[in-house]
C-alpha cells in the first residue's frame, strides 16, 4: 500500500478521506490541522502564556509536543499543569511520563493533587459514594486546572480534547436536551472573570490519529485507560458513535460541524450567566460552587 501523496509506503488509511498516507505525510496533515484550528479560531496570540493540561496520555502529550513546535515559531510561553487525582496504580506511572516530556521541552510545570488541595484522593471519594467517579473527577479537575493556570498568570489553558472527545460531549448534550451546555462546546470557552479561558487546539484530530502521531513521533506516552472510565455514560456514547463512524466514515466531523453551525444560530441565547463568588473564593453561577457542593456531600 503506497501513500497517495508521495508513493512511499503508507502507514495509515483515512477512510473518511479515502486517502492512504505515509508517516511523513500523515504527520504533516496532523500538524496542519492543529495549526489551522488555532489560526481560524484565534486561540493563541503572540506573547501569550499558555497553560497546558497534561496527564501523560497520548492526547495531552501530543498537545504538549505540538504546542512546543508552535512555541518554537512564535513568541509564546508554555506552562505545564498536572492534576494527580489519587488513582492507585494509575497516576504513579503517568505523572513521571508527563514530567519527562516537560523537561525534554524545557517547560516549567506544577503538580496539584486532590489529596493536598481537597483533602481526599479520588479513590477515597469513591468509597461508599453516591455518584460515579467521573462526576467527582470532572468537577475537581476543572477547578484545580483553572486554579493552577490562574496562579501561574496564564492567558489561556489548553486541553487535549480530540475530535472523539468533542463529538461524545456534543452527543451527550443532545441526548440530555442540554442546549445551554451544548452552546459551550466550541473551540474555546467564554472569557469570564475568575476563569482562565480554555482552548482545544486538537478538537479536529481523531483519537486514533492522535495516538498514531504520538507513536510515529516517538513520544513517550502513558497507554493505560483510567480504571473508572467504564462507569461513565460517555463510554456508552463513545461505542455508539464509533459504530456509526464505522458504517458512515466522516460522521464524527459532520457531528462536530453541525454543532458548531448550531451554536452560530443560537447566537447569544445562552450567553454566560452573571457570576457570583462562592464562600471558597471561586466564581460560580450559583451561591455555592459545584466543587464545594460535592465536598460537602462527601
Amino acid at each position: 500500500m503506497k501513500c497517495d501523496q508521495c508513493s512511499n509506503d503508507a502507514v495509515a488509511y483515512l477512510r473518511y478521506f479515502n486517502r492512504k498516507l505515509c508517516a511523513d505525510c500523515f504527520k504533516k496533515l496532523t500538524e496542519q490541522r492543529f495549526t489551522k484550528t488555532i489560526t481560524k479560531n484565534k486561540l493563541i496570540e503572540r506573547g501569550h502564556k499558555i497553560g497546558v493540561a497534561v496527564s501523560g496520555g497520548k492526547d495531552s502529550i501530543t498537545l504538549l509536543q505540538l504546542l512546543g513546535q508552535h512555541a518554537a515559531r512564535y513568541p509564546i510561553e508554555l506552562f505545564g499543569i498536572v492534576i494527580d487525582e489519587g488513582i492507585n496504580g494509575y497516576r504513579e506511572t503517568s505523572i513521571p511520563i508527563a514530567e519527562k516530556n516537560f523537561k525534554d521541552l524545557g517547560v516549567d510545570y506544577t503538580i496539584l493533587s486532590f489529596k493536598d488541595e481537597l483533602g481526599k484522593t479520588l479513590d477515597t471519594m469513591c468509597v461508599d459514594r453516591q455518584r460515579n467517579a467521573c462526576s467527582y473527577c470532572g468537577v475537581f479537575r476543572r477547578r484545580l486546572m483553572n486554579q493552577a493556570a490562574r496562579d501561574a498568570g496564564c492567558d489561556k489553558l489548553a486541553t487535549g480534547h480530540n475530535l472523539d472527545d468533542e463529538v461524545q460531549s456534543i452527543m451527550m448534550n443532545y441526548l440530555r436536551g442540554d442546549f445551554e451546555r451544548l452552546s459551550r462546546s466550541g473551540p474555546s470557552t467564554a472569557n469570564q472573570d475568575g476563569y482562565v479561558q480554555r482552548i482545544k487546539p486538537m478538537r479536529e484530530i481523531p483519537e486514533k490519529e492522535s495516538a498514531l502521531y504520538a507513536m510515529l513521533s516517538g513520544f513517550e506516552i502513558h497507554l493505560e485507560e483510567c480504571p473508572y472510565a467504564e462507569e461513565a455514560f460517555r463510554t456508552t456514547v463513545r461505542d455508539l458513535i464509533n459504530n456509526m463512524e464505522d458504517k458512515s466514515p466522516g460522521i464524527k466531523f459532520s457531528i462536530l460541524n453541525g454543532a458548531d453551525n448550531l451554536n452560530d444560530l443560537l447566537g447569544d441565547k445562552f450567553s454566560p450567566a452573571e457570576l457570583k463568588t462562592c464562600k471558597c473564593g471561586e466564581k460560580t453561577v450559583t451561591e455555592t460552587c459545584k466543587a464545594c457542593q460535592l465536598l460537602e456531600e462527601l
